[in-house]
């Protein structure tokens, strides 16, 4: 049963009068009727694009098989932002120093990034393999 607050506010809606209208060329309000309105609404002025299958709310785009040119291209990219971090923040270390963290930083990160790839891209073959499940993760 609803509470005391949502009756009133139920109770409240059916208070006030109300019409839909349209204005006609003259200014003079024409009262229409709320499936005359929907079909005016649904009309084919604008066409909705369909959403891609397989691609809900929540929906991930398929992953890449790993590669080490992608690799490469994100060490070089962390590794330059690991270089200018390291600039700004280790004041105290000389400069060849702050470059070479950046550089072993980068190094590192190149055959990590390779393997993560490779985890993702064999977990969602598997999944994919599996048939569609549930957000609980039971099969459908």
């Amino acid at each position: 049963m609803a509470t005391r607050k949502q009756r009133a506010r139920r109770a409240k809606t059916f208070r006030h009068d109300y019409a839909l209208v349209d204005y006609d060329e003259e200014g003079n309000e024409i009262e229409i009727k709320a499936a005359e309105l929907r079909a005016k609404k649904d009309g084919p002025e604008k066409p909705k694009a369909k959403p891609a299958q397989g691609r809900g709310r929540g929906a991930m785009r398929e992953p890449q098989p790993p590669s080490w040119d992608r690799a490469f291209k994100r060490g070089g990219l962390w590794g330059g932002v690991i270089i200018v971090l390291s600039l700004v923040l280790l004041k105290g270390a000389s400069v060849p120093f702050r470059v070479l963290i950046g550089a072993l930083y980068a190094a590192m990160f190149v055959p990590f990034s390779y393997w993560l790839d490779g985890v993702v891209y064999r977990r969602w073959e598997k999944k994919r393999a599996d048939g569609p499940t549930s957000r609980s993760g039971k099969p459908r």
